[in-house]
């Protein structure tokens, strides 16, 4: 399987892509991601909201009308029950904490690995 993280803070994010256990492809924009969304390697892409500049929102509906069968991952510092709220109907598969650690790359792929043909 094959993950896309969008982030600008490749050393922090270096344990949590360790738990996801799989090739991640390091990607400093969100137009890097949509340029290649249309037929990606990827199974899987992380949103890192923290990053300066970054609106996740409008970033998952954009990358919703290029390919939406690719599943998104936000990381983010809201709470579970805010994040639900502010991402209602995105699709997105689930947030992880704004410093996630390898647990959180495992449960994340754990997650995923429970959708239909990528288990």
């Amino acid at each position: 399987m094959q993950v896309a993280i969008i982030t600008d803070r490749n050393d922090a994010l270096q344990d949590f892509a360790q738990g996801l256990g799989c090739e991640a492809e390091w990607m400093k924009s969100a137009e890097d991601v949509l340029g290649r969304a249309q037929t990606p390697p990827w199974q899987l892409v992380v949103v890192d909201a923290m990053m300066a500049g970054m609106d996740y929102k409008v970033f998952v509906m954009d990358l919703l009308r290029v390919n939406a069968m690719l599943n998104t991952v936000v990381i983010t510092d809201m709470g579970e029950e805010e994040f639900h709220e502010d991402s209602e109907g995105l699709g997105v598969l689930c947030a992880v904490p704004a410093n996630p650690v390898r647990e959180d790359g495992s449960r994340t792929m754990d997650l995923l690995r429970q959708l239909p043909g990528l288990g």
